[in-house]
C-alpha cells in the first residue's frame, strides 16, 4: 500500500522482462510513503481505495498529486540533459524532493 485512498496496480514481472522504470510512479509512491521505494518499472495504474479495499474513483487531490508530480519528473529529466547530477544518488535525492514537495504543497 503507497497511500491509504489509492490502489497502484504495478506490473509485477516489469523489471524481469526489461521494462523501464516508471520514475513518476516511483516518486509518487515514494514521497506518499515518506520513504525511499524499490523501483516500479513499466504501467503503472492508480486508482481510487474504497474504505473495504476495492477499487474506486481516484480523489481529485491524489489525482492532482499524480499530474503534478510526473510533470515534474518530466521537466527534472529534461534539465538533466543540460545539467546531469553529479551522481545516481543525487538524482534520487532531487527527484524525491521535488515529489515530497509537489504532495506536501498539494500542487
Amino acid at each position: 500500500m503507497y497511500h491509504h485512498r489509492t490502489l497502484l496496480h504495478v506490473y509485477g514481472e516489469g523489471q524481469v522482462i526489461g521494462l523501464d522504470q516508471n520514475l513518476a510512479a516511483w516518486a509518487l509512491a515514494s514521497a506518499w510513503r515518506r520513504m525511499t521505494l524499490c523501483p516500479l518499472h513499466g504501467p503503472v495504474v492508480i486508482a481510487g481505495r474504497t474504505p473495504d479495499g476495492e477499487a474506486a474513483a481516484l480523489d481529485d487531490d491524489l489525482a492532482g498529486h499524480a499530474r503534478t508530480v510526473a510533470q515534474t519528473v518530466r521537466e527534472t529529466l529534461k534539465a538533466w540533459k543540460t545539467r546531469p547530477p553529479a551522481s545516481s544518488e543525487a538524482a534520487v535525492s532531487e527527484l524525491l524532493a521535488y515529489a515530497a514537495r509537489d504532495v506536501a504543497s498539494g500542487r
